[in-house]
């Protein structure tokens, strides 16, 4: 899992060209894109636009997928997403077709997502998307899906 800024995206070692493809995308992201699913590089790489009003953790569970990496990138409002490994986990629903659900553990590692920052996330890191952090927020976020 990495949390960071979108200025600091070239200082990771990405490996092939998904990644870089996937940031440069962000890089030039048009933040009055309507919501919907914009392909970078056909089913390897794309984004999903995405208005909401985050919600309490209560009633959430984690979520992890297999062969993509999630890019969580936020445009505007705040948002929490909670974070464990899936080994610490217990599957709730397995796999099908990319994404699993895990029920939730006490006391969950909180990332909060700013303006301008994004996380990264890999097949071992479940994470629950979507919950609000001090208050409700409406959130306008890019989510880019790296084929891995």
């Amino acid at each position: 899992m990495i949390l960071d800024t979108l200025l600091n995206w070239t200082k990771y070692p990405w490996t092939g060209t998904r990644f870089p493809a996937a940031f440069e995308y962000l890089q030039h992201f048009d933040v009055k894109s309507p919501d919907g699913t914009y392909h970078i590089d056909g089913d390897n790489v794309f984004c999903m636009v995405q208005s909401y009003e985050t919600t309490p953790l209560e009633g959430h569970e984690f979520e992890a997928h297999q062969d993509y990496a999630d890019i969580q990138y936020l445009v505007s409002g705040q948002e929490s997403i909670f974070w464990a490994p899936t080994p610490q986990l217990t599957v709730t629903k397995p796999y099908k077709p990319d994404i699993a659900f895990y029920s939730l553990i006490p006391a969950p590692t909180e990332l909060v997502l700013a303006p301008g920052q994004f996380c990264v996330l890999f097949p071992q890191d479940a994470h629950v998307p979507c919950v609000m952090h001090t208050a409700p927020s409406t959130v306008r976020k890019a989510v880019i899906k790296v084929r891995l």
